[in-house]
């Protein structure tokens, strides 16, 4: 399993063949949680600053994050997200 990014420190992860609806996995020191891809729920513990980071983030790469979920869900190789 491996990051496909870091935003100051945070760690960003999408497994392959995972459950719908897309989202992402969410590391932020001890705190781990989910964030829907579209309609932005969370589930797991994160601070506010930490998931105010990461709608932002979503709102700049949604198109790529989705595009990375459908091949993750094909069993493609899971890339990082491109800057």
């Amino acid at each position: 399993m491996s990051a496909i990014d870091i935003i100051r420190g945070i760690l960003i992860y999408m497994y392959g063949q995972d459950h719908n609806p897309p989202h992402l996995h969410i590391k932020d020191g001890g705190n781990w949680f989910t964030i829907t891809i579209k309609d932005r729920m969370v589930e797991g513990k994160g601070t506010a600053k930490t998931i105010r980071l990461i709608n932002e983030y979503i709102d700049t790469h949604e198109a790529q994050l989705l595009e990375i979920w459908e091949k993750a869900q094909n069993g493609e190789k899971i890339e990082k997200v491109k800057r």
